[in-house]
């Protein structure tokens, strides 16, 4: 994924937020950069890694620039030796109607997301499987690199956002509360336009995320923690 600072991204909103400190343009363009991809959920990454024998939960690791708050989907994948590889999809479920009196199992169907940056599947696994999670994500507040594929199509939608915050500010050289419902309106038409898009299957993430190699508590590298 490519990521840009944030910084360069700025002029437009400064140029009508005339006075307002940098470090209070930042707050406002990546609080609304934020906002715009969580309720979009149009950014997203392909993060890879394997279950554990016996772990229902795991982590999907730390990343400094980005948050994950949600997963699309989630698909397994297991080659028998000798074998062919077996490929399902896991359905996302409420982990309160799953049965504890089911035993462990080569094969897991479900799995429900768990605050913050990890989920929980069922069955227990019974084999290691390799797993695909197409996590939801948006920029870490305070990161000093943002995502770029967004900024392509939805650059002004995102500064709109930015400065409906910034001119509501009361008592400011730059304050404008009738400029910033214009603002508002626009960014938004541009959460409506980005939400249409992601739900049409138009993107299913602009790029693969890097590994974030690290090891398990049993000793096994991989992208994930259990639990």
């Amino acid at each position: 994924m490519n990521m840009v600072d944030v910084n360069d991204y700025l002029a437009n909103v400064a140029q009508i937020a005339r006075r307002c400190p940098t470090v209070t343009l930042r707050h406002a363009y990546m609080r609304a950069f934020r906002e715009w991809c969580q309720n979009t959920q149009w950014l997203k990454v392909n993060i890879p890694g394997a279950t554990v024998i016996g772990d229902v939960q795991y982590s999907l690791g730390n990343d400094p620039n980005l948050d994950v708050v949600g997963i699309f989907a989630m698909q397994a994948t297991f080659t028998p030796a000798g074998g062919s590889p077996q490929v399902w999809g896991l359905a996302p479920t409420d982990s309160n109607t799953w049965n504890p009196n089911v035993g462990p199992s080569p094969q897991p169907t479900q799995y429900q997301y768990v605050p913050e940056a990890q989920f929980a599947i069922w069955p227990t696994p019974s084999t290691v499987i390799a797993l695909n999670v197409t996590a939801i994500v948006t920029p870490k507040e305070g990161a000093a690199n943002v995502p770029q594929a967004p900024l392509q199509k939805y650059s002004n939608d995102i500064e709109a956002g930015a400065l409906a915050y910034l001119l509501m500010v009361p008592g400011q050289p730059w304050s404008n509360p009738a400029a910033a419902q214009i603002y508002k309106r626009e960014f938004s038409a541009g959460i409506s336009n980005g939400k249409a898009e992601a739900q049409r299957g138009y993107n299913t993430g602009p790029g693969r995320a890097r590994p974030r190699q690290f090891v398990t508590p049993r000793g096994i590298g991989g992208l994930w923690t259990s639990y």
